[in-house]
């Protein structure tokens, strides 16, 4: 059971903290440890380690601002294209303006969604573990590498998340809290949330969104890559799969092809979107990039965390924010 996160460099803390135990993961497919920690990318401080650095690090920690809101008669779920990864294709320029890079000590690692001017929501791996105040979050974003671009850019001031846990991935989701509210643009837009919670998606194409690698064990994109994979049912994903229904939870949903592979996401599109499209055009997060085994491998489509299942917890921890009312 892989996640689908990038490797971190564990000297970024090192040098920063004196850490004596460190570990990273090198993607989806493939672990790395230090001292045994298998798991996390990053040192998990303590309460003393938090304190220490805190106190010895205020004054490079980001503000908390109050920017008066953008409009809330704004539209969720509208792409920037009316056209219509591994084994994905390069996704027109600002075509998903939900999109979120997320970056620790500058360095690309996951990815996110917008989905109110005050929240972005990611997977609970992306932050687990990790000093989520160092936590960039990047918008309106096409090519990363284009240092000639300047994106708009928020810090994380709180990260709440769900009872995750690597042994199973259940329970993969987290919400980001960042230190200014984000202007709702042409360019920077929220998805749009689902309103039925007995929404099951099964039968229905999903649109995976990412900078994680073109293949398993690859360099991740420059571009915002995208990729279409039909949703199964959770009963069809065991029978027809290698995962065990011990695996699968209620929590989850499988996306890919069963058989064939060829076409999922990967290592860096973890904490991405899973969206489907609505009968009005519009788009709604169906699902979270969780893990997987390997990318694109036969028998083994991506598992996702399943959106509805937390509808309740993510509107009453970020009813603070701006909600598109249209």
């Amino acid at each position: 059971m892989y996640s689908r996160r990038t490797m971190l460099l564990s000297y970024f803390l090192i040098c920063l903290i004196s850490a004596s135990t460190a570990s990273y993961q090198t993607g989806k497919g493939r672990f790395e440890s230090i001292n045994g920690n298998r798991y996390t990318d990053a040192k998990s401080m303590d309460e003393n380690d938090t304190k220490f650095f805190l106190n010895r690090n205020r004054e490079r920690m980001p503000p908390s601002h109050d920017t008066p809101a953008s409009s809330c008669s704004c539209k969720c779920g509208e792409r920037n294209d009316e056209s219509r990864i591994v084994g994905g294709n390069t996704a027109i320029v600002n075509a998903y303006p939900w999109m979120a890079r997320l970056s620790y000590f500058n360095r690309f690692y996951c990815g996110g969604m917008l989905i109110n001017d005050r929240y972005v929501l990611t997977a609970a791996h992306c932050v687990k573990g990790f000093m989520w105040f160092m936590i960039k979050v990047t918008f309106g974003e096409h090519d990363r590498c284009d240092d000639s671009m300047r994106p708009e850019t928020r810090f994380v001031l709180r990260a709440i998340s769900q009872k995750f846990s690597y042994s199973n991935f259940d329970n993969d989701m987290a919400l980001l809290r960042l230190n200014d509210r984000v202007p709702i643009t042409d360019h920077i837009r929220p998805i749009c949330l689902p309103t039925n919670k007995a929404e099951l998606y099964t039968g229905k194409t999903g649109i995976v969104t990412g900078w994680g690698t073109i293949k398993e064990d690859g360099k991740p994109s420059c571009v915002l890559r995208e990729v279409e994979v039909p949703i199964m049912s959770n009963q069809n994903c065991i029978e027809r799969t290698n995962y065990t229904q011990k695996m699968i939870t209620d929590n989850m949903l499988c996306a890919g092809f069963p058989g064939v592979g060829q076409k999922d996401s990967c290592q860096g599109d973890s904490g991405g979107p899973l969206i489907v499209e609505r009968t009005d055009k519009r788009y709604e997060l169906a699902g979270i990039v969780s893990w997987g085994n390997g990318c694109a491998r036969r028998d083994y489509p991506g598992v996702y965390t399943r959106v509805t299942r937390y509808l309740d917890w993510i509107h009453e921890n970020s009813k603070d924010g701006c909600v598109c009312t249209q």
